[in-house]
C-alpha cells in the first residue's frame, strides 16, 4: 500500500498501521508503552489506524487527535501539501525541515503548485 497520511508519513511505514494490519496485538502492546507518556496515555486497544485519510480515522485515538488531520479536513484538502498556506506553524512544529516526510510534502506542494497554474 503506497498511501500518504495527511502529514506526508507514508502509512506502510507507521508502526500504527503496520501493527493494525497485522493484527499484532504484541506490538500495540509495546507502541502503547512508547506512545505514553506525560496526560497522554495509550492502552494496546488505542493502537489502531487504517490510515487517516479513511472514514475509520474519526473513531481512533490516533486520527481523532491529530491536529494536522483536523486542519486538513477544515481546509478541505488531503494532504497538507495541497494547502495555500503550506507549510503552516502546525508542519513547523511536527514534521522536522529536511526529514524525509517533510521533503515529500515540499515535493508534493510543489507540483501541486505547478498544476494550478
Amino acid at each position: 500500500m503506497e498511501t500518504v497520511s495527511c502529514c506526508g508519513i507514508m502509512c506502510n511505514e507507521c508502526p500504527v498501521f503496520i501493527a493494525t494490519e497485522r493484527d499484532d496485538d504484541s506490538m500495540r502492546k509495546f507502541l502503547a508503552h512508547e506512545y505514553s507518556g506525560g496526560e497522554r496515555k495509550f492502552y494496546p486497544k488505542d493502537i489502531s489506524c487504517c490510515g487517516c485519510r479513511t472514514v475509520s480515522a474519526d473513531c481512533n485515538k490516533f486520527g481523532k487527535g491529530c491536529e494536522i488531520r483536523k486542519c486538513c479536513k477544515e481546509r478541505h484538502v488531503m494532504l497538507c501539501a495541497e494547502c495555500k498556506n503550506y507549510p503552516c506553524d502546525k508542519i513547523q512544529s511536527y514534521v522536522p525541515e529536511g526529514s524525509e516526510q517533510r521533503l515529500r510534502l515540499e515535493e508534493m506542494h510543489n507540483a501541486c503548485r505547478e498544476l494550478l497554474k
